[in-house]
């Protein structure tokens, strides 16, 4: 059973806002002149106002009806002709991702109309266990922002029975049920072992049969399937996913009955390609998230409201993009009653912007109270502190040589072929191409767009490197290291020079975690994540100021193609993403969940 605070009917709470509805009582906040964005009919309510006691909605009223509701202790905010939407809901995504704690996350996130997001904290649980998930819960649950949890389903992200990578920490189904008494927990996060699914493994359906017993709803991640494996899939009782990437694929889903969230983040950017065929149609599972967003953007170009306003500018309706971010979600999580509709009995959590056609969220309140007023924060938030397990995590046998990070051929001289990852920016896919590569002194000789790239084991000192090549990563550098390696977070390291690659390697555990870039024996710049190895503990514009200025600094020595670039270079450790994959153990052949050589026979 759900143990979330506001769902807990409080009598006295009820009779207040009944007496508020009724003009009996004086309502605490009153916004007048407002035209408000009915997401459950369709339309714009124009010349309304909206009634609030205490955290809730006591009613919505015409505009010109409002004062009998106006006591003298009430605050009185006038919309100036403006539109009242309901709060934004992420319903999936890693905040760990941002480069921000949960503190630093909700302070920008409220900012740009956001009420309400779904954290599947798995990345931090990957490093730091069951405790690191208690960790970031509780640091959640005291942020005006709703951050609701998805329990990790899949730390690791593949059975260690497998052997595909050295895990830091295991999440099983008993840690599953003690973590769904969380007083934030809402769900199973996105089980990503698919191949276990289909094969229907007890130990990943034992996890789902405690999410159920739990009342969690269960989250999915099944990129590419289709057909008999996608009604496998569903068939375990999932009913989410967020890795379709082509209409297609997204319309399938829709039609077989899943939830399809929608994603444009940071580096993938899918609701073009979606809306192509799920524009097309009465979508009543479609609902849009941001899964991963990096800092910049999150300053830059916002939250929830930078996908609305895409969608705008792509031909969707307002009224109907501003539902794919607020009533959609909310129903998804079953949570429509509270959250998701600006109406009577629901949450205070809405914003006041002066355009529909292009939103820019001025006003904000969560849970009935001011956070943003015309832009500037009103409301103080509690800025955590961590323990010292949570800020040093990186633990390396010994640091490594830059012979260490070469993938040594077995012939002296010649040619060989080889098994090459080729990442594209802006999609979270791989593809598996083999090449045949020169070699001279055992070492092999790379082309323009390639690097050597090399996972290293950084949780329980093992000293265990998996090497390989890898194109297509948007930049030609010499060496870039970071703790940031989907899911289990060990270090990963690419370049095409290995004096550079260990320097920077060298450097991140000096700082204990974050990204480090170098070129030609000069460090050009560092972002420090002490959190876990993931985020920062700085105020969120020192992050912003730090990552602009690391971006700068490559951009100034560097051919940069794709800003994000990072992020996609974090996404070459994950071996559940078809198709080829690095880990601590070798390259993964996902598809069929094997280790194959970098030199096959």
């Amino acid at each position: 059973m759900l143990m979330l605070q506001f769902l807990k009917y409080d009598p006295a709470e009820r009779a207040n806002l009944i007496k508020t509805a009724r003009g009996l009582l004086p309502a605490d906040i009153v916004v007048v002149n407002a035209n408000i964005v009915s997401v459950t009919t369709g339309e714009v309510l124009e010349n309304q106002a909206v009634l609030v006691k205490g955290r809730r909605i006591a009613g919505i009223v015409e505009s010109d009806k409002a004062s009998r509701y106006i006591g003298s202790s009430t605050l009185v905010v006038d919309g100036r002709g403006g539109y009242v939407a309901p709060g934004f809901i992420d319903p999936h995504l890693h905040i760990e991702s941002s480069l921000l704690d949960p503190y630093g996350f909700s302070k920008i996130a409220l900012k740009h109309g956001t009420t309400a997001v779904v954290a599947d904290p798995h990345e931090i649980g990957n490093v730091l266990g069951v405790r690191g998930v208690k960790l970031f819960a509780e640091v959640a649950r005291k942020t005006p922002l709703k951050i609701l949890i998805d329990l990790p389903s899949c730390v690791p992200a593949t059975s260690p029975r497998m052997g595909l990578e050295t895990t830091a920490n295991e999440i099983t189904a008993s840690d599953i049920g003690e973590l769904a008494d969380l007083e934030n927990a809402v769900g199973l996060g996105e089980v990503m072992d698919f191949v276990s699914v289909v094969n229907a493994m007890p130990d990943v359906l034992e996890k789902i049969k405690v999410a159920y017993e739990k009342g969690l709803v269960v989250n999915g991640h099944a990129p590419l399937l289709q057909g008999e494996l996608l009604n496998a899939y569903i068939s375990a009782g999932i009913f989410s996913d967020h890795e379709s990437t082509e209409g297609s694929e997204a319309l399938e889903k829709a039609r077989r009955g899943m939830h399809v969230l929608i994603r444009q983040g940071s580096a993938w950017r899918d609701l073009a390609a979606l809306m192509e065929k799920l524009g097309g149609v009465d979508c009543e599972v479609c609902s849009f998230t941001s899964d991963d967003l990096n800092v910049a953007d999150l300053f830059e170009k916002g939250h929830m409201d930078r996908i609305v306003n895409e969608a705008i500018e792509m031909g969707m309706d307002p009224v109907k993009a501003v539902k794919y971010a607020t009533l959609k979600p909310a129903m998804r999580l079953h949570l429509e009653e509270h959250i998701g509709v600006v109406a009577p009995s629901r949450l205070g959590d809405f914003f006041i912007t002066s355009r529909l056609e292009y939103i820019t969220p001025e006003t904000v309140l969560a849970n009935g109270e001011i956070i943003y007023y015309k832009g500037e924060l009103k409301k103080k938030l509690e800025k955590p502190s961590y323990p010292d397990y949570a800020l040093k995590t990186v633990n390396l046998k010994t640091i490594p040589q830059p012979e260490d990070l070469v993938p040594w051929a077995r012939v002296e001289k010649g040619r060989v072929k080889a098994n090459v990852i080729e990442v594209k920016p802006g999609s979270a896919l791989t593809k598996w191409v083999q090449e045949s590569i020169e070699v001279v002194g055992r070492k092999p000789l790379l082309a323009e767009d390639e690097l050597y790239v090399a996972v290293l084991e950084r949780h329980r000192g093992t000293g265990s490197i998996g090497k390989g090549i890898m194109r297509g990563l948007g930049v030609r550098i010499g060496g870039i290291a970071q703790t940031i390696a989907h899911d289990t977070h060990n270090i990963i390291v690419a370049g095409y020079n290995p004096v550079d690659m260990s320097l920077a390697v060298r450097k991140l555990v000096e700082i204990q975690g974050g990204i480090v870039a170098v070129h030609e024996g000069r460090i050009l710049g560092v972002v420090e994540l002490k959190l876990a190895g993931l985020m920062s503990i700085k105020e969120p514009e020192e992050v912003y100021e730090e990552y602009k200025s690391f971006v700068g600094k490559l951009k100034e020595n560097l051919d940069v193609e794709f800003e994000s670039f990072f992020m996609t270079l974090a996404l070459v450790a994950l071996p559940v993403i078809p198709e080829l994959r690095l880990t601590d153990r070798g390259l993964v052949d996902v598809v069929n969940a094997r280790l194959v050589p970098l030199f096959p026979e």
